[in-house]
């Protein structure tokens, strides 16, 4: 018998769309999304919500790889 997957949810308050990444809570802090209280240690993105985080960090992450 095939195993069944657990398919994620968007931890996005208001987002029930499929996720499609999951990302450390820290780093999802740092930028605007509001996400639902029950997150623990990783919250799981949809794709739209995904590419609003990268937008939103893109100065920061380059900053973090360069040393700074």
């Amino acid at each position: 018998m095939a195993a069944e997957i657990k398919k994620e949810t968007c931890d996005v308050a208001g987002c029930s769309k499929e996720a499609e990444r999951s990302i450390s809570l820290k780093q999802v802090k740092e930028s605007k999304l509001s996400l639902k209280p029950e997150c623990a240690r990783a919250a799981h993105l949809c794709k739209d919500h995904y590419r609003e985080y990268k937008k939103e960090t893109k100065k920061d992450r380059k900053l973090n790889n360069l040393g700074y």
